[in-house]
């Protein structure tokens, strides 16, 4: 004879069953996943190109920058080294990723996606530091007075736009953290009606 509770439980494993269930396309989970690969593989060749200008620019210059300058300049590259090996191990997920079994597929595109969410966080927040950082470097150099005047309104307009430039890298990251939170969560919704 069955209690009240085993038929309750009776009832609900069968409300359960007759759920339906979201079937997760799992070969354009594949196809994300390979294209995420590719796409981390150039963003990491990318960022670490990225320092050659600024590497270029620094040893080019450094015995023209004065004391200041140069102190700035290794802060700078100080605090930018340990932000790019990080951001490197970030994409390493997706980049190094394996064919393997299809489980696996979603877990991996939901880790990078988690941290593309990091990574888009860290370049918002680079960004405007960028900015901080340029103002700065054109503060010490006017206070400085080793650099005559049509240098420096030449220095003021190139930094000026490439300040333009940050402030729209800026909108552009917080977009992108905010696309990939998004993802990340509709790809977490997947995850758990799939396991439960």
């Amino acid at each position: 004879m069955l209690s009240d509770g085993d038929d309750k439980t009776n009832n609900l494993t069968a409300l359960w069953q007759t759920q339906p269930v979201d079937d997760i396309d799992l070969e354009a989970v594949k196809r994300n996943l390979r294209s995420e690969r590719t796409k981390q593989r150039w963003y990491m060749v990318i960022d670490s190109l990225a320092f050659a200008p600024a590497v270029y620019m620094i040893v080019t210059y450094w015995d023209k920058l004065s004391l200041a300058a140069q102190i700035m300049n290794l802060v700078i590259f100080t605090a930018a080294i340990p932000l790019l090996m990080y951001q490197l191990w970030l994409r390493r997920v997706a980049a190094f990723s394996k064919d393997s079994q299809t489980v696996d597929h979603l877990l991996q595109l939901s880790k990078q996606i988690k941290n593309n969410v990091k990574i888009a966080f860290i370049t918002k927040h680079s960004a405007w530091s960028a900015v901080v950082f340029i103002a700065a470097f054109l503060l010490e150099r006017y206070l400085s007075a080793e650099v005559a005047p049509e240098k420096l309104v030449k220095m003021v307009y190139v930094m000026g736009g490439l300040c333009v430039v940050l402030v729209i890298w800026y909108v552009w990251a917080d977009k992108r953290q905010k696309r990939f939170e998004k993802q990340l969560k509709a790809l977490e919704d997947v995850a758990s009606h799939r396991y439960r």
